[in-house]
């Protein structure tokens, strides 16, 4: 055999042993492996696929255009932003400042995704600055009085721009805030009440054509109670569960289909029939400097994409009208560890093994059957 024979046979045999690596490697990335929707029953086609995108006022959470642009290509539809009040309005009385929000709505429109703004988030601590932290020793009249100028300010501002509003974080859980230090002290409960009715007036007000949400956290005594309670004093049109099934670090992320699907069922009979959606849920990944052996850092990666299509069986199979995942970002700022390892992506926008099993599972549920 000649030199030239000898190159050709090299060429064709490396150019064959290439061909077959990437072939196999095709079968087996999980990048390339066939998705199917893990629901059972029909998707409804307005179905909600979410991502709490923005909640706290660091600047770790901060997104860009690109950030929009990211998260449509991944076939996000519905983001959950808060419409920070300390961001809005950080010293009392002062002109209110959308400039950040103003970007943010653009941006969101510009690439086809619809918000659910939460109005009114009362966490006002160092902790977890979203309100001003000169409310911190506000009495309860003043503190609705100064909360109903912000809220009538931000309804009427994006009333064209938001489809869905959920009124404050939880409240009815507040004294487990204050515990973690998240709010400042505690509200009695008639003012609490007309916390969240000045809310939902604001946007019946202004916005009345849009759907009002009352969170709900599903993991604490009494929650079905707070639900019927609040149907009798104000306006929500759905309810939204904060539901986190796998709430410790490491929980399997499998096994609660039927917890989700009767916290659903339970949600929806307290409200006398109204709309249920998973408004947050989300599983945690190794902090920066995990105390577990070095596999648990993928391990816990796989999980919390194991967790996604889970949630969305449990979501949809329950009869949800949608799932919102906390969260986009993971954020060193934070000053509780385990807040900071929720995101699908990391702070350099890396994504996590979630953030496409997430995208896979959205294309394979809205496809249409051949």
């Amino acid at each position: 055999m000649n030199r030239n024979s000898h190159t050709t046979c090299l060429k064709r045999l490396s150019l064959s042993s290439l061909m077959a690596g990437l072939l196999c490697w095709c079968i087996v990335s999980p990048g390339y492996a066939a998705t199917s929707c893990p629901a059972a029953g029909t998707v409804p086609p307005d179905f909600q696929w979410g991502l709490v995108a923005y909640h706290v006022n660091f600047p770790g959470y901060e997104l860009q255009p690109e950030d929009l642009e990211r998260m449509a290509q991944n076939g996000i539809q519905w983001i959950r932003i808060d419409f920070a009040w300390g961001r809005i309005e950080p010293e009392q009385g002062a002109l209110f400042d959308f400039s950040y929000f103003d970007m943010l709505v653009e941006a969101a429109h510009a690439n086809g995704i619809r918000i659910a703004g939460t109005l009114g988030n009362g966490y006002n601590t160092r902790v977890r600055p979203v309100s001003p932290l000169w409310t911190r020793k506000m009495i309860g009249p003043h503190y609705v009085a100064a909360l109903t100028r912000y809220a009538d300010a931000v309804v009427e501002r994006y009333a064209d721009d938001v489809d869905v509003w959920g009124l404050e974080n939880e409240l009815h859980i507040a004294f487990i805030h204050v515990l973690l230090q998240w709010r400042e002290g505690l509200f009695p409960p008639i003012i609490n009440r007309e916390i969240l009715r000045t809310l939902s007036q604001a946007v019946e007000r202004h916005d009345p054509d849009s759907e009002i949400v009352l969170t709900i956290s599903p993991g604490f005594p009494g929650w079905q109670r707070h639900i019927r309670e609040s149907a009798e004093r104000f306006r929500f049109d759905a309810v939204g569960l904060y539901s986190y099934p796998s709430f410790n670090a490491g929980a399997p992320p499998v096994g609660f289909e039927n917890l989700v699907t009767n916290q659903i069922k339970e949600a929806h009979a307290a409200s006398g029939g109204k709309d249920v959606m998973i408004f947050e849920t989300g599983y945690q990944t190794p902090p920066d400097d995990p105390q577990t052996p070095e596999d648990e850092g993928t391990q816990l990666r796989e999980q919390q994409a194991t967790y996604i299509e889970t949630m969305v069986r449990s979501a949809i199979d329950g009869g949800a009208k949608g799932v919102y995942f906390y969260q986009y970002l993971d954020n060193p700022d934070e000053l509780i560890p385990r807040e900071e390892v929720f995101g699908l992506v990391e702070p350099d926008r890396t994504p996590k093994p979630a953030w496409t099993r997430y995208g896979d599972i959205i294309e394979a549920c809205t496809t249409p059957a051949p």
